[in-house]
């Protein structure tokens, strides 16, 4: 049996690196008393896998691991087992079992089904340069009405400009309608809803700032192309004018999508 976790990251524990929370939840699984499955060979390791691990420093309500058991368990009963084994910093969210795989096939992994991932973006209190809602309404309309929105994107062994535009699939202000296809700013892909699961909170975990400013994106995410965040708001700033201060922000990772003309939660 494979079940789907869903948890959050949080608090002092985001600025964790992501082998030391699979070593975290290894002993979350052991302490609970799970019957996990095991690897062969000389040295067995759980069969565990992760969705989209997260950058340092970001929180998030919508991370996701995969877990084999060698028995039949109740999604109900590991919840409340391993709750009881986590500490603040972390919480389970949901478990759900995954579909038996067809002998003499292979499941996809969790990692190749991620394509886009969702973020909530707030300004810090105690920075300069706050602006107001009506202005980062306005630089966002004016950012997406741009034919393209050419950054600095780095890998570990390049430093190239790259067009992000066609991978940030939705940009809006608090208490704005999304960009629509028929919206004259709108560039990014069509046909492409946001699905939350009913009942979960997914900024619950998020830091709060007495300015309240903030703004939503969603950007491909995964093994395919990932866009970071911090790419899209150096770019709001830029037309903001103002100047870009990774430190200024705090980012929250809302949701984690599978799907490619309709995203949907890995949780659905």
């Amino acid at each position: 049996m494979t079940l789907r976790i869903r948890f959050a990251k949080y608090g002092a524990l985001r600025f964790i690196g992501h082998l030391d929370v699979m070593r975290y939840f290894q002993k979350v699984i052991r302490r609970a008393d799970l019957p996990v499955r095991y690897s062969q060979g000389f040295t067995p390791h759980q069969i565990m896998t992760f969705a989209h691990p997260l950058s340092l420093g970001v929180s998030s309500d919508a991370e996701y691991m995969e877990v084999d058991f060698t028995e039949e368990m109740d999604p109900s009963e590991v919840l409340e087992r391993m709750r009881a084994q986590t500490s603040e910093g972390f919480e389970i969210i949901s478990c759900k079992v995954l579909p038996e795989v067809p002998e003499g096939t292979r499941a996809q992994s969790l990692m190749s089904l991620v394509s886009a991932a969702e973020y909530m973006i707030s300004w810090k209190d105690g920075y300069d340069a706050v602006p107001t809602e009506e202005e980062v309404r306005d630089a966002i309309r004016r950012l997406y009405s741009r034919d393209s929105i050419v950054v600095e994107k780095s890998t570990k062994k390049t430093t190239a400009e790259t067009d992000i535009k066609p991978f940030i699939y939705r940009i809006y202000a608090p208490g704005d309608a999304f960009l629509e296809p028929a919206d004259p700013a709108f560039a990014g892909v069509p046909g492409i809803a946001r699905v939350f699961a009913e009942g979960i909170d997914n900024t619950a975990h998020a830091d709060t700032f007495e300015n309240g400013r903030k703004f939503f994106v969603c950007v491909a995410s995964g093994s395919a192309f990932n866009i970071k965040p911090g790419l899209v708001t150096e770019a709001l700033c830029e037309t903001l004018g103002t100047m870009y201060n990774k430190h200024a922000f705090a980012l929250h990772r809302m949701e984690t999508y599978k799907g490619e003309d309709r995203l949907v939660p890995l949780e659905s």
